[in-house]
């Protein structure tokens, strides 16, 4: 960082105008000059730089929206400032108008400066657009009069500007619009609080290790921890995306990979939340998706935006199994050969009906009765057990152990389940159950946490709508 005196600063000055003038007779174009405002003796580093250039894409941005073709950029760094002149094939006063725009756009953006310039040389200035001249870095009076008054004093100023510049470093670390965040955020929740939800009959809850002996509730929290970063990842696919929902899926699938890589790092090896992966990328992106089209969404909406991601999942890799090596095959591909089920696959391309008829209308009314969320989950939980072909039960087990779980929560639903003391105490006794005869209802866990997501997404946006 070096230190430019008053003379470095002029003659800077006067190499800029230079340039402005090289560019608006070579082009017979308007020129938009960017510049740092940054008072002091040092006034280059990377910080500005970055500024400077956040400032430029916004243009960039600006320009392609508005069919403004940028004919030539030239990027000077001294140590007197980063400086950037482009020329644009627009309207002076339009072009100016956009400027003013970035300025205004955040309380760092008060740190550079965009002048306009005409083909004839003539500065485009705020007054002539009938638009306030730039205020005080700090009390909001016009600039000029403060400079003349000396109102502030040099470390006044500095001080602010050091502020302004560390909320654009903060703001540089935010890669993500509110939307991606949200979703994200919805995500791990769901995790989290299918993992929390106690008793969870055969499951790893805060009571015990349910039907496993190589994973804990710590596991879970590690596990669900290394997934976060992949379904804010997700997210942000979806957000992203602009083409049909089915070409997210190859995208999601490498974001998988990636996270499922994580998720044995840091369980050391043990499949915790692989399934859960899956489904719960899926919808993450599929919310993103749903949300960029509508500022409300269902989760009805979302389920069929899943679906059209997976149109086509069941033909393309569980049909063509016969021919392929049996050694080779994972389990759910085994049970598809075995049992004709579809498992997730099969799920989420009819739109998860078992959350769409089961899950979300449940996981609503006991809520609405009075349940607290750990005794909704749970009662959500057994409901999704009278209908989920649960392929987690089936690998460990048989067809008929699946139908035996079925009917035990059918009995426990039509006794009220979380909802009735008789149902509370067959919970209890089916979790000793499952643990004694080594069932876990793994697959029926995923779509608890997938149910709680669309909760989540549901409540937040009514009442994002309600303060609208």
């Amino acid at each position: 960082m070096q230190q430019i005196t008053l003379e470095d600063v002029l003659a800077a000055k006067e190499r800029l105008a230079s340039l402005q003038a090289e560019l608006r007779c070579s082009y017979q174009l308007p020129v938009v000059s960017f510049t740092a405002n940054i008072p002091g003796s040092v006034k280059d580093s990377p910080v500005v730089r970055q500024l400077l250039q956040t400032a430029v894409n916004r243009f960039r941005t600006i320009a392609g929206s508005s069919s403004i073709d940028i004919v030539e950029e030239r990027f000077m760094y001294w140590p007197t400032g980063p400086a950037a002149v482009l020329v644009a094939d627009g309207s002076p006063d339009e072009l100016k108008r956009s400027c003013i725009a970035i300025e205004e756009a955040g309380f760092h953006a008060r740190l550079f400066d965009i002048d306009v310039f005409s083909a004839d040389g003539r500065q485009i200035s705020r007054s002539t657009l009938g638009q306030r001249e730039r205020t005080c870095f700090l009390c909001g009076e016009p600039a000029v009069m403060c400079r003349r008054s000396n109102k502030h004093t040099l470390e006044e100023i500095k001080a602010n500007v050091q502020a302004r510049l560390a909320a654009f470093a903060a703001t540089a670390t935010d890669p993500w619009p509110q939307a991606v965040w949200d979703i994200g955020a919805w995500a791990v929740e769901a995790m989290l609080m299918e993992a929390a939800c106690t008793p969870a009959p055969g499951l790893v809850d805060r009571d015990n290790a349910g039907a496993h002996n190589d994973m804990d509730f710590f596991t879970f929290l590690m596990s669900s921890s290394a997934l976060a970063g992949s379904m804010f990842r997700c997210a942000a696919a979806g957000y992203r995306h602009d083409g049909l929902p089915a070409e997210l899926l190859p995208v999601l699938r490498y974001i998988g990979k990636d996270g499922e890589a994580r998720m044995m790092k840091a369980t050391s090896g043990v499949n915790t939340q692989k399934g859960l992966l899956f489904l719960l990328g899926i919808l993450a992106a599929a919310a993103a998706y749903t949300l960029k089209q509508s500022a409300t969404v269902t989760g009805e909406q979302i389920l069929d935006t899943a679906a059209a991601m997976a149109q086509g999942i069941v033909n393309r890799e569980l049909a063509v199994l016969a021919a392929r090596d049996p050694v080779r095959l994972t389990a759910g591909e085994k049970l598809y050969l075995k049992y004709g089920v579809t498992g997730i696959r099969g799920e989420v391309e009819s739109g998860i009906p078992s959350i769409r008829e089961h899950g979300l209308p449940v996981l609503k009314q006991a809520l609405a009765a009075g349940l607290s969320l750990n005794d909704s989950l749970v009662h959500t939980l057994v409901s999704l057990m009278t209908v989920v072909e649960d392929t987690t039960i089936l690998n460990r087990h048989s067809m008929e152990v699946l139908h035996d779980v079925k009917n035990r929560a059918k009995w426990i639903m039509r006794h009220g389940g979380m909802l009735a003391g008789t149902g509370r105490a067959k919970i209890a006794e089916l979790d000793e159950l499952f643990i004694a005869r080594n069932i876990s209802p793994g697959g029926v866990a995923d779509l608890l946490a997938a149910t709680y997501f669309l909760y989540l997404v549901e409540t937040s946006n009514a009442e994002m709508a309600g303060t609208i």
